[in-house]
């Protein structure tokens, strides 16, 4: 288990450390959607995003722990949990959720399951990661009505949580985006015809010893959003073993962490050559 509660503690870590944490908006059941910062406020930065998709909150305490052991003077901006409410109902069930009537919908469109531990949407029941303008509802698998996962929402950028990131990495500008899901052990990279930055993104393949592959069948992800508006470097890192069931028990953790503790370092020196190429 790794809900909010334990982020705070982990935050409270960092802001001992040094950083900086505030708040980037709100989710839909308004809890706070948190950010933490450390290296220089100004100046080539990175974005790094986790939790999107409930079930795969193992990857808010990587990122958590890639930032605290990050001592670089390069900006380093992380949204470690996008999804709060999604993560609790998947963790808590429907006692996260207050709203008799938000619950009834919610075990409805779960199909009356008490158990949420494969939930992936927020607590609208939309995926976020398929809610960006972006080719919005074009992707393999999306669905038009509530769903556990895939449902692409009423419009783009419908649900708060999504709007907060959106307006966030608009007025930040980073010159990179990672954005940390579950499974397989690859990185994806692109966006339709847009496909910058190859080389930088082939050395985060090489420190993680993920493959690249650009990502087809795939639309209305913040990658995606990023990549085609920005035309800078988003990528997606899909961690954990594809072979390992959800939900992901925190025990693969610490392998998870060994793939990944020198990319923040190696990203960072990636954002200072993006922006001095385009200055």
């Amino acid at each position: 288990m790794y809900d909010d509660v334990a982020l705070d503690k982990d935050l409270a870590v960092l802001e001992g450390q040094g950083a900086k944490v505030f708040t980037i908006g709100y989710t839909v059941l308004g809890r706070p959607i948190k950010c933490v910062v450390k290296g220089n406020l100004n100046g080539p930065c990175v974005l790094v995003q986790a939790s999107m998709h409930a079930r795969e909150y193992i990857t808010t305490p990587l990122v958590i722990e890639m930032m605290k052991n990050y001592n670089g003077s390069t900006g380093v901006w992380c949204v470690p949990m996008v999804n709060v409410d999604g993560v609790l109902l998947c963790q808590n069930g429907l006692s996260s959720v207050s709203d008799p009537n938000l619950r009834e919908f919610l075990l409805n469109v779960n199909g009356g399951n008490e158990d949420f531990s494969l939930w992936k949407a927020n607590a609208r029941a939309v995926d976020l990661n398929v809610n960006y303008n972006a080719k919005w509802g074009e992707g393999r698998q999306n669905v038009t009505y509530p769903s556990p996962s895939d449902y692409i929402g009423e419009f783009p950028v419908s649900e708060p949580e999504n709007v907060a990131l959106r307006d966030f990495t608009n007025k930040l500008q980073p010159s990179v985006t990672l954005s940390y899901h579950t499974k397989g052990e690859v990185i994806y990279w692109g966006f339709d015809c847009v496909k910058p930055y190859f080389d930088y993104a082939q050395r985060i393949g090489n420190v993680t010893g993920y493959p690249i592959f650009e990502s087809t069948d795939s639309a209305g992800g913040y990658k995606d959003w990023y990549t085609a508006t920005t035309f800078k470097l988003g990528l997606t890192l899909e961690v954990v073993n594809g072979d390992v069931p959800y939900p992901i028990d925190l025990s693969v953790l610490p392998e998870v962490y060994r793939q990944n503790k020198d990319v923040l370092e190696t990203v960072a020196v990636i954002a200072e050559d993006i922006e001095n190429s385009e200055s």
